[in-house]
């Protein structure tokens, strides 16, 4: 087979999966989405901020985001995805579900995709992004957040999730899949203001803080259906 022929089949089949994986993603998502039984903690969290008629920047490690494809459906937020491949399955995807991609990376697209970000949160949408992502180092938060918030002015929502019986990948971020009728907690810890003068040491500061509460709430989320223990987000 020549290489143009080998080319236009890979363009084709390629086609075919983007194809199959914006019909059977969402109807895969929201079935399993389904049986889930959920329990939020936290949620006190985000009503402060919606009493002051705030839009919000969610922020959840790239590992857990399954099943916030579920539980933030239908919800207009505008999310942060990667202009790779894989970042064409997930925009695919969760636009089924309600979500709207901005497409871009802070290896690709970077700076351009940052700014619209900004524009969505102060035109008053929910924004989302993973600080971590899309290709790690896993747990670790990239300063691309902080500047959106600084810009924006608007507070970041850490936010994670975990499931009682659940699956991980051996990917980089160790993609957690929630199996079919687990119980599952939502975290939402409290939100974090960034100055908009705030200078770079300080937004150091803020950016480390936010990697720590990230850190601690996935911890208490993965322990929470061993321990049994009383979590304050």
């Amino acid at each position: 087979m020549s290489r143009r022929m080998t080319g236009k089949f890979k363009q084709i089949k390629e086609r075919v999966l983007l194809f199959l994986a914006s019909l059977m993603g969402p109807i895969l998502i929201y079935a399993l989405g389904m049986t889930l039984r959920i329990k939020w903690i936290g949620l006190e969290n985000l009503n402060a901020v919606r009493e002051e008629k705030k839009s919000v920047i969610y922020a959840f490690w790239h590992g857990r985001m399954l099943i916030f494809t579920y539980s933030h459906r239908r919800q207009g937020i505008h999310v942060l995805i990667s202009q790779h491949r894989d970042g064409e399955f997930i925009a695919r995807i969760i636009h089924r579900l309600g979500f709207v991609s901005v497409r871009g990376s802070t290896t690709r697209g970077g700076s351009k995709a940052v700014f619209q970000m900004c524009e969505r949160s102060t035109s008053g949408f929910d924004v989302a992004l993973t600080p971590d992502g899309p290709k790690g180092p896993r747990f670790l938060v990239h300063p691309g957040t902080m500047y959106i918030a600084q810009r924006s002015r608007r507070p970041i929502v850490p936010i994670t999730n975990s499931a009682k019986d659940r699956w991980s990948l051996s990917t980089w971020d160790r993609f957690m899949i929630p199996k079919p009728f687990s119980k599952v907690i939502i975290l939402l810890g409290k939100p974090i203001w960034v100055p908009a003068d705030c200078p770079s040491q300080e937004l150091e500061k803020l950016r480390l803080e936010l990697e720590t509460r990230l850190q601690e709430l996935t911890q208490k989320a993965d322990n929470y259906f061993c321990d049994k223990v009383k979590i304050n987000p």
